[in-house]
């Protein structure tokens, strides 16, 4: 299974943030988060900020916006790729894995887009759940809206993938995204928590998960797919699609749980959704990360679970399954 090693969040490697742990929590901007002329950081508690003032619009000439076509291939399918908690680093795999394969890919940093430049480590340890993922959501809609006027890819296979706070924010993409250019939506290691997740989908969905997941667990066996959270780490107000955050945040149910990502897809499913539980065997979180290694991760008060990566089998497996979809 690999060897186990203990190691402290702000010296972990590449998905040390993709997940920043749900325990650094969300009191809530102290403003609406569209308030003020400009992004800022705002402290809400000794070392935690969230994030205040309107976000930029997504500039596609920004130097963090990084778009790959493959050489000798006429409208290539596009892969949009979504970061987590770490920024851009968190996909780099992933953006290079899928270029080789013959496929346009997109990517992008939303901190750097949002003027808001940190280290890594800062955006894992001292930023709220929501105000990651409100910046990732504002890049991710600006990066598809501007995707489906590219004259150098096929705009009617477009393809996106999220990895952990980006998954949450991918499905909810998936809520708002136009089906005549969308075909499919890849959600991998969501947390159901922060924007919340939306009531009603427009294009398909696949939940993707290794089944070594326990990221950031309260416990070995707690699972990623099966993990319910307190509502607080929800924000109410989102400027997005109508979702299960409205009515599970930090000011109405609080201290409730959160809808787990296996009941939310059950309820996406009974209401007739496309969508389903894609599970991998031999792998944790970031499948495309890297070997598969059995970490924890040090947390104020505690010690997490902290599994990345998979088996290179594992990982075939999950790029010939996409492929699969994006090909045909």
């Amino acid at each position: 299974m690999g060897t186990r090693a203990s190691i402290a969040v702000s010296r972990r490697g590449l998905l040390a943030g993709p997940i920043a742990a749900l325990v650094a929590g969300c009191a809530g901007p102290a403003e609406p988060p569209g308030a003020g002329a400009v992004p800022r950081l705002v402290e809400i508690a000794p070392g935690i900020h969230t994030v205040q003032g309107s976000l930029r619009p997504f500039d596609p000439s920004h130097p963090a916006v990084d778009l790959r076509l493959p050489a000798g291939v006429a409208k290539p399918p596009l892969l949009i790729l979504v970061h987590g908690g770490g920024g851009a680093r968190d996909q780099a795999q992933a953006m290079a894995l899928f270029h080789a394969q013959g496929i346009a890919v997109l990517g992008f940093d939303a901190y750097r887009i949002a003027g808001l430049e940190r280290d890594w480590r800062f955006w894992v340890r001292n930023v709220t759940y929501e105000a990651r993922q409100r910046m990732i959501y504002a890049a991710a809609l600006g990066a598809y809206r501007w995707a489906t006027t590219l004259d150098s890819v096929d705009t009617s296979r477009i393809f996106i993938h999220g990895l952990s706070n980006g998954a949450d924010v991918v499905a909810n993409l998936a809520a708002v995204a136009n089906p005549d250019h969308v075909r499919m939506v890849f959600a991998e290691g969501l947390a159901g928590a922060g924007l919340g997740l939306p009531d009603r989908l427009s294009v398909p969905l696949r939940a993707v998960f290794g089944r070594l997941d326990n990221y950031a667990g309260a416990s070995a066996t707690d699972w990623r797919w099966s993990r319910r959270v307190p509502c607080r780490l929800n924000m109410a107000g989102f400027d997005g699609p109508p979702g299960n955050a409205a009515r599970c945040n930090a000011a109405l149910n609080a201290f409730n749980l959160t809808e787990s990502p296996e009941q939310w897809v059950a309820r996406q499913r009974a209401a007739g959704a496309d969508v389903d539980n894609w599970f991998y065997d031999d792998a944790a979180h970031g499948i495309f990360a890297g070997p598969l290694r059995f970490l924890t991760m040090d947390w104020p008060g505690r010690t997490a679970p902290a599994p990345i990566g998979a088996t290179e089998a594992a990982r075939q497996k999950l790029l010939q399954d996409m492929l699969a979809v994006i090909r045909a």
